[in-house]
């Protein structure tokens, strides 16, 4: 998680705690509602009150940028733990999956969020960097036991799951987006499934 604090002091317990409260509370708010959530309703349900949810969270652009953070993170954190994974290419695939339903909230999160994933020295660029680079290590072991296309690339194969999160955002089939995703993946394997 990251936590702002002023002048980079620890923060004590109970601040630890209501950051976490808010921080978890508004996540759920951002995947029900997008950047439509009210400050005020987060503080309420976190238990928190609204002055201690601006002591962290100045403004809504600053708590949809920590739950960014958190999500992207969190996403990096399960790419380093498949990447000990015994099979590859179930490694990449349960990654993309996690990624997809990220993708799916994180449009939900507002254009100057995500635009900011692409501006070099932003906490989001780096946060998102950071972890692109824990999913390359996923797309590289795949190749590497030639699992997947040695001329597949982790930059187009995120901007294809953005791509299916974008088209399957208000499409009424909810398995569309797991079949176009199946779709993807059958075009980057080495070779057929067996399955």
């Amino acid at each position: 998680m990251n936590e702002p604090t002023p002048a980079n002091r620890p923060m004590r317990a109970d601040a630890q705690r209501n950051y976490a409260s808010l921080l978890n509370t508004a996540r759920a708010a951002v995947s029900e509602r997008g950047a439509d959530i009210v400050l005020e309703d987060i503080a309420k349900s976190a238990g928190v009150a609204i002055g201690t949810l601006y002591r962290h969270f100045p403004t809504r652009q600053d708590l949809l940028e920590a739950v960014f953070l958190d999500e992207t993170n969190e996403l990096r954190a399960h790419a380093e733990e498949l990447a000990s994974a015994p099979v590859p290419f179930d490694a990449l695939m349960s990654w993309l999956r996690l990624q997809m339903d990220f993708a799916a909230r994180g449009r939900s999160m507002g254009a100057a969020i995500m635009a900011a994933k692409h501006v070099p020295g932003t906490r989001s660029y780096a946060a998102n960097k950071a972890m692109h680079e824990a999913g390359e290590v996923l797309l590289l072991r795949a190749q590497a036991a030639e699992q997947i296309r040695t001329d597949v690339h982790m930059l187009d194969v995120i901007r294809l799951v953005y791509g299916i999160a974008l088209v399957n955002e208000y499409a009424s089939d909810p398995d569309g987006a797991n079949r176009m995703l199946d779709l993807v993946i059958a075009g980057i394997r080495t070779k057929p499934s067996r399955d």
